[in-house]
C-alpha cells in the first residue's frame, strides 16, 4: 500500500499543535530564562523585536512537516496501531539519534554551548515523543 495514503491527515495538524504547545511551555515558563541567557538576549529585546507571528507561522509549517515525517516513520516501522509506547520510543529515538546527530555539528561550528544544544534538543525530543505516541494510536 502507498505510505502517503496511510497517513491520518487529521492527525498532522494535531502534531503541529503538540509541537507548538510544548515549545510554548519549553521556551516560556520551563526554560525561557535559560534559553535567553544562552542565546544572549533579554526579554526586553524579544518584546522590542516585533510580532512573533511570522516565526510562529513558519514554526507551525515546520511542525506539520515533522508530523508527516513521523507518521511515515511510524507506518514504515510496521508498528501495530494503538502501540502508544512504541510510538513514543520511535519518536524519542528519532529525535535523539537522527535530529540530535544531524544538528549537533551546527552547534559545534557555531561555538554554541552544550546547554544551548540540550535546551533545543529537550524541546524537540519531548515533542517527538508525544507526536510519536499520538500518531501510533491515531492511525
Amino acid at each position: 500500500m502507498n505510505s502517503i495514503s496511510e497517513i491520518n491527515w487529521l492527525a498532522i495538524p494535531v502534531a503541529g499543535i503538540i509541537t507548538m504547545f510544548v515549545g510554548g511551555l519549553w521556551y516560556g515558563p520551563l526554560f525561557g530564562k535559560a534559553w535567553m541567557q544562552e542565546f544572549g538576549i533579554t526579554e526586553e529585546e524579544i518584546k522590542a523585536s516585533g510580532s512573533p507571528a511570522p516565526a510562529m507561522i513558519k514554526s507551525f509549517i515546520a511542525s506539520l512537516v515533522l508530523g508527516i515525517g513521523m507518521s511515515l516513520i511510524i507506518i514504515w516501522s510496521g508498528m501495530p496501531a494503538g502501540d502508544w509506547a512504541g510510538g513514543a520510543v520511535v519518536g524519542g529515538l528519532t529525535a535523539v539519534l537522527v535530529v540530535g546527530g544531524a544538528v549537533f555539528p551546527n552547534y559545534a561550528f557555531e561555538s554554541k554551548t552544550i546547554k544551548h544544544y540540550l535546551i533545543h534538543m529537550g524541546n524537540i525530543t519531548v515533542s517527538m515523543i508525544l507526536i510519536g505516541a499520538m500518531l501510533a494510536v491515531w492511525r
